[in-house]
């Protein structure tokens, strides 16, 4: 517990402290006086020109590995300053594509000089997401293209997931990695620098490289000697990314200032645990071993020119207690770069929405130190017996008084008869906290309950060992447990309680004293029904059905959500989704009600409702029993006359079709076609006529003699009859009625052969009849 001045006046107060700790086997109990300063207001050193690397000021040890020595930053940068100067992703025009092999010149930071400089790289690989240039061949193109495809394959969508996406101001959609060695100043031993990110490379300043980029060392970071091992820059890697992103989602979108270097190195040391899949035991054991620590190094305070590693160890250890005690896992980071300010206050947000919303960010910053020496398994004194913090020491110190900076503490051990005392000139912020690993005479503390859904017959949560549990509804009990040697407890089983409803739970130990009771509300955790969908076709693009009223129903082809609404108070649902759909694409619904449970998911296949075209028929004639004509691939024509149906068949996959009807249609006769696809979807009908296509007789001629002067004889009634002496045109007429012509020709002489044939109204021509003159 923590124990404050409320004013000037100098007490005692002596507790009977009830918080759990290691329970390490044979230990004797201790007691400890943390003294803190819950100041938010830390000396800021962002806004430094440069950062010193002052190996002097580390602590050494030689079982402490390399990487605990590990550095990076973000180079400072004045945004404000160079506000007009920030490139957006609009500027496309500094595009440029290069092949590997490309040699670019490049601006980087020489640390230890204080100054840019310009340095010449090749590109060595060229991946789907990143660049990787390589100065003075100091690692092979085959080590270049393993670590691009590290950074491909795992690190750039783990980081994208997990903090946001990158700026691409050069419009290449790819991040630039520049492989040297870092100019640190670093001699054999100490801190080094193992990358940097420059906010200034995202701007036209002087000394920009104009692209998305960071720099990752070689030397010590890849090895110590001639051979490299790029593995060891993978964390690296997703380290300086998480800058990255961090600086295009707090400055270039949100237009806000850069977050605190704190908080934003916490963050990548996060993104380096999620990379590596464990902890990082060389900040932990950093921690162990500093001395700057022991005497209250803040946590506030980024200390670029002290000892540098102990903010790192401070800030990886506090964002790991954040994440575990806000209990929402990785997903807390990218809230924090969400949250519209980039100071303590993003983290005071998540700390009320998360744990408790009356805890104020430098409360929280105290029961952090007191977690690093008790780690309680529940509580906000503990990691929630993560047994990667097992190996934390308790840093004791025995010196007198001194300042604390905001963030800072120091823990003194004190003996178990001396009681706390609050001196009466204690700076305004700072608190003392007495702590105890003795839980003989524990009192109950509020049990730690996991949420409860309406859909759950038990309840599981963290109290002390040996305490009861129980639960009530209203003035009810309707259950009970024990916690066990974890201090876990589970009550089982409770009937199930309806979403909305409120449990009080609370603790009793054997003395039959009760903790302060935990009410919780109980949570809606039952999905949804499957929707039910409406047929869905090809020509339309809205889909209809019904689901839970209230529910929220999304549309997927794939992984791509097409859509989405709300189910109305009947629970019908009508969404517009982004374009028509192929027939037979198969779509995904479901819903997800307004507590966020989702339901099963239905599919649904889009069905074919878009009619064939309508048909292409070919010249039919009176002379046939096929019509041809062409439709859509597969679907069959139906040819009709009147309500007859004369004949059906199928188009190939070219769509050419060929019916065979009954019999042959008198000319003139109009028939009817129409096309039906495989699913019945009938196409507009097609009117044709059927052509003459049946060539007249050929035509009858009276007797020629050399005084005839009119061709006479029968032909087809009303076609037209040709009389031709070779190639010579002698004349024509059009039969009667009753088929009789009447031809005007000159007079032929004898011997003389003439031509006679007819022709009738659709243009069919008879056989030709050849006449001599007498």
């Amino acid at each position: 517990m923590e124990v404050s001045a409320s004013s000037g006046s100098s007490k005692d107060v002596t507790q009977s402290l009830n918080q759990d700790s290691n329970k390490e086997a044979a230990s004797v109990p201790k007691n400890y006086e943390l003294i803190s300063n819950e100041s938010t207001n830390g000396t800021k050193s962002e806004n430094s020109d440069s950062i010193q690397i002052n190996n002097d000021q580390y602590t050494f040890n030689k079982h402490i590995a390399k990487n605990a020595y590990e550095m990076d930053y973000v180079k400072p940068f004045d945004e404000e300053k160079y506000k007009n100067q920030l490139l957006s992703e609009n500027a496309k025009s500094i595009k440029q594509s290069y092949d590997v092999g490309d040699h670019k010149q490049f601006w980087t930071y020489n640390i230890a000089k204080d100054q840019y400089e310009s340095m010449n790289a090749t590109l060595l690989y060229d991946g789907s997401r990143t660049q990787v240039w390589v100065n003075d061949n100091e690692i092979s193109a085959t080590e270049a293209k393993q670590l691009g495809s590290e950074f491909d394959d795992h690190i750039y969508p783990l980081d994208v997931e997990n903090f946001g996406n990158e700026s691409d101001v050069d419009g290449n959609k790819k991040v630039n990695i520049l492989v040297y060695d870092i100019q640190d100043g670093f001699s054999g031993d100490g801190g080094y620098v193992a990358g940097y990110f420059d906010p200034r490379d995202l701007s036209t300043a002087s000394y920009s490289n104009r692209s998305e980029i960071f720099y990752i060392d070689t030397y010590p970071s890849m090895g110590l000697g001639s051979s490299k091992d790029v593995s060891e820059a993978y964390s690296t890697l997703a380290h300086e990314f998480q800058h990255m992103i961090n600086y295009n989602q707090k400055v270039l979108i949100q237009q806000k200032p850069e977050m605190d270097t704190w908080l934003n190195e916490g963050l990548s040391m996060a993104a380096e645990q999620m990379y590596l899949k464990q902890s990082l035991q060389d900040r932990i054991d950093y921690y162990n071993e500093d001395a700057d620590i022991t005497k209250g190094h803040s946590l506030l305070n980024w200390d670029d020119s002290g000892d540098t590693l102990a903010n790192y160890s401070l800030s990886y250890l506090f964002i790991e207690y954040l994440k575990i005690q806000c209990g929402h896992g990785d997903q807390i980071f990218k809230e924090l770069i969400d949250d519209p300010n980039s100071n303590y206050q993003a983290v005071q947000d998540i700390i009320k929405k998360y744990i408790d919303k009356n805890l104020t960010f430098g409360k929280f910053m105290t029961d952090f130190r007191a977690a690093l020496i008790l780690r309680q398994r529940s509580g906000l004194y503990g990691f929630k017996g993560d047994p990667a913090f097992d190996s934390l020491q308790t840093k004791v110190y025995s010196g007198g008084a001194l300042n604390l900076k905001g963030g800072g503490a120091v823990v003194k051990q004190i003996p178990s008869s001396q009681s706390l005392s609050i001196p009466v000139n204690k700076g305004t912020d700072i608190t003392y906290t007495l702590l105890s690993t003795d839980q003989s005479s524990a009192q109950p503390i509020k049990p730690n309950v996991q949420e409860i859904g309406d859909n759950s017959n038990f309840i599981i949560g963290t109290a002390y060992e040996n305490n009861k549990v129980f639960v009530k509804s209203g003035s009810k009990v309707i259950g009970q447990a024990t916690v066990d040697s974890h201090d876990m407890f589970k009550v089982q089983p409770i009937p199930k309680q309806k979403a909305g409803s409120i449990l009080t739970i609370y603790a009793e130990n054997s003395l039959q004293q009760k903790s302060a009771a935990v009410s919780v509300k109980v949570v809606d955790k039952t999905p949804p029904a499957v929707p039910t969908v409406y047929t869905f076709g090809n020509n339309a693009i809205t889909i209809t059905g019904k689901a839970e009223q209230g529910s929220s129903v999304f549309i997927k082809s794939g992984k791509t959500v097409l859509g989405h609404g709300i189910a109305s108070n009947k629970g019908s649902f009508s969404i517009k989704i982004k374009a028509k759909q192929k027939a037979g694409t198969v779509l995904t619904v479901y819903a997800v009600d307004k507590a966020g449970n989702k339901s099963a998911s239905k599919t649904i296949k889009v069905v074919d409702k878009i009619s064939p075209a309508t048909p292409k028929v070919y010249t039919f004639g009176n002379n046939s029993t096929t019509v041809t004509g062409k439709i859509e691939a597969g679907a069959t024509l139906t040819i009709y006359r009147g309500k007859i149906v004369l004949g059906k068949g199928v188009a190939n996959s070219k769509g050419n079709v060929s019916v065979k009807i009954k019999s042959k249609q008198k000319a003139g006769t109009v028939l009817v076609a129409y096309a039906t696809d495989k699913v019945g979807n009938r196409s507009h009908s097609k009117s044709f006529k059927v052509a003459d296509k049946i060539a007249p007789h050929m035509p009858s001629v009276n007797k020629v003699t050399t005084k005839t002067t009119k061709v006479t004889g029968k032909a087809e009634k009303s076609a037209t009859v040709y009389v031709y002496r070779g190639s010579k045109y002698l004349g024509k007429a059009k039969s009667s009625s009753k088929g009789y012509y009447h031809i005007k020709i000159s007079k032929q002489k004898k011997g003389a052969t003439l031509k006679i044939y007819a022709k009738d109204k659709a243009g069919n021509k008879s056989k030709t009849r050849s006449v001599k003159v007498y």
